[in-house]
């Protein structure tokens, strides 16, 4: 029984979890584009393969030796031809199943609670598994704010002492809560706010992942958000350039601003609330708040931001445009 309880306890020390494990309570709050952190940590060693070998499997001989009907057509294919059909994917010339097919796993923390809300609402071709204000203490999280309202706080001396003097109370109310007889960590959490720090782990696969970034890239949605794509956008490019460089907001497609001049017209009695971001024109006439949501210029100071004109244009006879990372993956056998 002691080995069994010492075992136990051993896990839930690792998980952070054991009860007798309290953490140390800070008041802290952060800016929270200083705090998200993004990590691609599993991906198919050439995801090229599995693009062209979907693509190409509807064609084939009748033949059952191995090399005929679906089979081994990456083998058989140049490695230029096998980057036009990969091309031919990534631009959405083929059926959507190849993109399905390639997964991507990554991590994330320092995030704020409400954009962990936001991000999960992708389902299909999504899975996600996140820490839990139930199962932990979050007396050590600290509040990680939008950039707007961190700039606020640290500016303006009344609104700093209101903040603080909230973060306190808020704090030692949670931990008031975990002193009483009916207190948990599912109780006290009821008076934990959006800004809590938080961490979760995702897999999407490249067909999701392309079309969230479509919206999640645009400068219409709130900074975190946006800075996490564009993070995601970059943990891509560091292996696949290629596929990294069809992961761009969809005004850069429509080479116009979709948040004020969709296809519909009807943004305007929806989701106006903020002005334009100036990456492409608009003739708006209607925002509630005259800013745009996030700042393009704030988040390059924390990743690359590729501008609306600087995406590359391939065309099936773009193969020596190809990064050496790329070129290597179309060349294996």
């Amino acid at each position: 029984m002691k080995e069994e309880r010492e075992e136990i306890e051993n896990f839930r020390k690792s998980m952070g979890t054991l009860p007798s494990q309290a953490p140390v309570k800070n008041y802290e709050y952060k800016n929270c584009l200083e705090t998200i952190y993004t990590k691609l940590t599993d991906c198919p060693g050439n995801p090229y393969k599995t693009l062209v070998r979907m693509a190409t499997a509807t064609w084939g001989d009748g033949k059952i030796e191995a090399g005929h009907g679906s089979t081994q057509k990456w083998e058989k294919l140049t490695p230029k031809n096998r980057y036009i059909i990969a091309l031919s994917v990534l631009t959405g010339n083929t059926l959507p199943t190849a993109m399905e097919s390639v997964n991507f796993t990554f991590e994330f923390n320092g995030v704020p609670r409400h954009t962990f809300d936001q991000f999960v609402r992708m389902r299909i071709g999504s899975g996600h598994a996140s820490i839990g204000s139930r199962d932990n203490n979050k007396l050590d999280c600290p509040f990680v704010l939008y950039p707007t309202l961190h700039r606020a706080v640290t500016k303006d001396n009344f609104l700093k002492e209101q903040f603080e003097e909230w973060v306190e109370v808020t704090k030692d109310l949670y931990e008031t809560i975990l002193g009483t007889n009916e207190g948990s960590w599912q109780a006290a959490r009821a008076v934990l706010p959006m800004s809590y720090s938080h961490s979760w782990v995702s897999y999407v696969n490249l067909l999701c992942l392309k079309g969230q970034s479509a919206r999640r890239l645009m400068a219409c949605e709130e900074a975190p958000m946006v800075l996490l794509f564009w993070k995601m956008r970059q943990e891509v490019e560091d292996r696949f350039p290629l596929i990294a460089n069809y992961l761009r907001p969809v005004c850069d497609h429509a080479k116009k601003c979709i948040y004020h001049e969709g296809p519909e017209g009807l943004t305007k009695y929806f989701s106006a609330l903020f002005a334009g971001c100036g990456r492409w024109p608009t003739k708006e006439t209607y925002s509630e708040f005259n800013n745009s949501c996030s700042d393009y210029a704030e988040i390059s100071k924390y990743v690359n931001v590729v501008g609306a004109n600087e995406w590359l244009h391939f065309t099936p006879d773009s193969f020596d445009m190809l990064s050496d990372l790329d070129k290597k993956l179309f060349e294996e056998g």
